[in-house]
Parts: C-alpha cells; sequence; structure tokens
C-alpha cells in the first residue's frame, strides 16, 4: 500500500518542477486533483487513483522506486 503524499512532492518527481516552485504554481490556481482546483498548500493525494493536472495538462505520476 503506497501512503499519499504531498501535492509538492508528486509535481517534482514527475519532472514538472522543483518542490518550491510547485508552492508557487499550486497557489497560483494553476494545479487540478481529480478535476477540483486546488490552492492550498499540503495538499495530499494518493498517486496510484489521483488525477492531477497542471494547466489542464494531466500530469504523468511516476511510482517512486526503492532499491537496495
Amino acid at each position: 500500500m503506497m501512503p499519499e503524499v504531498r501535492l509538492q512532492k508528486v509535481l517534482a518527481r514527475s519532472g514538472v518542477c522543483s518542490r518550491r516552485k510547485a508552492e508557487a504554481v499550486i497557489s497560483a490556481g494553476r494545479v487540478t486533483v481529480n478535476g477540483e482546483l486546488t490552492q492550498q498548500l499540503g495538499v495530499k493525494v494518493d498517486p496510484r487513483c489521483d488525477e492531477v493536472a497542471v494547466d489542464g495538462k494531466t500530469v504523468a505520476i511516476a511510482p517512486h522506486e526503492h532499491w537496495v
């Protein structure tokens, strides 16, 4: 089971922008989660089932892998 992660982290992992820049993008009202606009920082999403979009374009959320 994959835990929910902060939206900023998802945007950074997907290569959209850095975490700091993601905060500005979210605050500017450019991000939707499951079709709902979000401007609140700290929102958590489930990368397996939530759809994240920036400026109307869906963000491809890559699974995070750990190698040991």
